[in-house]
């Protein structure tokens, strides 16, 4: 008779949890027609562009449907490495550049890289909640460092500042941020790449949405400091940019003594990423019209403005401050002293929308969900409907 195995499962995936931005999609489906303002998928279709160069490549290609070189389609990084030089950033693609299955695996394969038992890693508090789960399953240590909520969620640099130790490994930096939508500011970008300088530290960079802000200015970059390249890794997502969220397609930028060793993790785990989305990444970069970006930013712009609206006309409920990138909106609510967790799904039941509870996105966050403004404009407009008449009953 077989007994059974006493704790076979590793104690550093019994020390992780999926993520509730994933969580709370899969509990809506008990929810008949639930709309999710929750997860971060734009509401529109992959650019017919990308379709359609990838529908001529299924039937004239044959190396589609076939493993690519592990590091990547070399035509794919060839254009990466002309688009960060175009940046200010000089790669070389094949000393510098591996295509992965999105920014999620580049951000998997740069933690376990560095990151050994008992490191310190310094994340942002709110941020991103996967983070901390890949630097978990490194079995290293993530350590929160509060943003200034009073502030607009600024970089508290004093407090970043005391948070490092000798244990410290590395930095992770997103900007905009993903829940926040803060983008930090040069001087704050100042003081992380002279910490990390100071303290041979790694800085790892998660530029999902480093593509959007606004005010159409230039968004301040990790790549504008020389002296840190040695330690600098990159990872980029086509996801956001491309509305390619489903393609699973992005990549990591490394020093060439850095990504030597990524490259084993990449193996390791996944061989290489899907070919299909790497050609699909291909096509996005070199064929596209000059008017997609432009497209974007403007739908998003205008689906800002209309959650901004609503939210403003809920303002004995909500309280926000406005995103100056990505889309999300991180909304301090009232009327309760519910757990944000509660909080969400009490608004999934009885409004039947779809959120992500603050606590997700570390202790700050708690008090907040996070609303996603991906969703179409009829969609946002329903959704505060039902939120304004739920309003009615709390």
């Amino acid at each position: 008779m077989n007994k059974q195995l006493k704790n076979p499962i590793s104690k550093r995936v019994q020390n992780i949890k999926i993520s509730a931005i994933r969580q709370m999609p899969i509990l809506a489906q008990s929810v008949p027609g639930a709309i999710s303002l929750g997860q971060g998928i734009p509401d529109m279709k992959t650019p017919a562009y990308i379709r359609e160069g990838v529908i001529a490549l299924l039937n004239e290609s044959e190396q589609i449907g076939k493993y690519s070189l592990q590091p990547g389609v070399p035509e794919l990084k060839r254009a990466i490495a002309e688009r960060l030089s175009s940046q200010g950033l000089s790669a070389d693609p094949d000393k510098n550049i591996c295509i992965t299955a999105g920014a999620m695996e580049a951000l998997a394969i740069a933690i376990s890289t560095i990151v050994e038992s008992g490191d310190e890693v310094i994340v942002f508090d709110p941020g991103y909640p996967s983070h901390i789960e890949q630097i978990l399953f490194a079995e290293g240590t993530p350590v929160p460092v509060p943003l200034d909520a009073k502030n607009g969620w600024k970089l508290d640099q004093p407090k970043l500042r005391a948070a490092i130790t000798k244990k410290t490994k590395a930095i992770i930096v997103c900007s905009p941020s993903n829940p926040t939508g803060t983008i930090f500011a040069k001087d704050d970008l100042d003081v992380i790449a002279s910490l990390a300088e100071e303290n041979n530290l790694f800085i790892i960079g998660d530029q999902t949405y480093e593509f959007l802000s606004y005010d159409e200015r230039a968004i301040p970059s990790l790549r504008e400091y020389p002296t840190i390249r040695n330690k600098l890794i990159l990872c980029y997502s086509f996801s956001k940019e491309f509305a390619m969220t489903g393609w699973r397609v992005g990549y990591l930028y490394a020093s060439e003594n850095i990504l030597a060793e990524a490259n084993k993790v990449h193996d390791a785990f996944l061989i290489c990423a899907p070919t299909i989305s790497q050609y699909a990444a291909l096509i996005a970069l070199t064929k596209k019209p000059n008017a997609t970006d432009k497209d974007i930013r403007e739908s998003l712009v205008e689906k800002l403005d209309v959650m901004c609206s609503r939210l403003d006309k809920l303002g004995d409920l909500f309280s926000y401050t406005k995103p100056q990138g990505a889309y999300y909106i991180l909304a301090k609510y009232k009327k309760t002293k519910l757990s944000s967790w509660d909080f969400a799904l009490k608004m999934l039941r009885e409004a039947r929308v779809i959120s992500i509870p603050g606590s997700a996105f570390g202790t700050q966050g708690e008090g907040y969900v996070r609303f996603s403004y991906g969703a179409s404009i009829t969609n946002l407009n329903e959704a505060f409907d039902r939120i304004e008449e739920w309003n009615k009953s709390l």
